[in-house]
């Protein structure tokens, strides 16, 4: 997601592991950076998860993606993830 929009969201039907994230990140990475516009100059934002911080993970992102942010894992004051959650979980009560 960016500040002016969301693009290629993925639906997982299994378990996500570092295989399924690395492949999310393949797919998506350069076409949602090309389709918001953000040129190479974007930052990908993402928490200590394991399957973030695996190797194979690790290295991928290593060589394409110019800056990482990382914060805690599961925290909703830093992660926008977990207020996207907290957002839905609301909707369906």
């Amino acid at each position: 997601m960016a500040r002016s929009s969301v693009r290629n969201l993925d639906f997982i039907d299994s378990t996500m592991n570092k295989y399924v994230y690395l492949d999310i990140l393949k797919r998506n990475l350069k076409q949602s950076e090309s389709n918001l516009g953000i040129s190479r100059h974007f930052k990908l934002y993402q928490d200590n998860d394991p399957k973030h911080t695996a190797d194979i993970c690790k290295l991928w992102v290593l060589y394409h993606c110019p800056s990482v942010i990382k914060t805690p894992a599961q925290n909703p004051e830093l992660n926008p993830i977990e207020n996207g959650w907290d957002y839905l979980q609301q909707k369906i009560n």
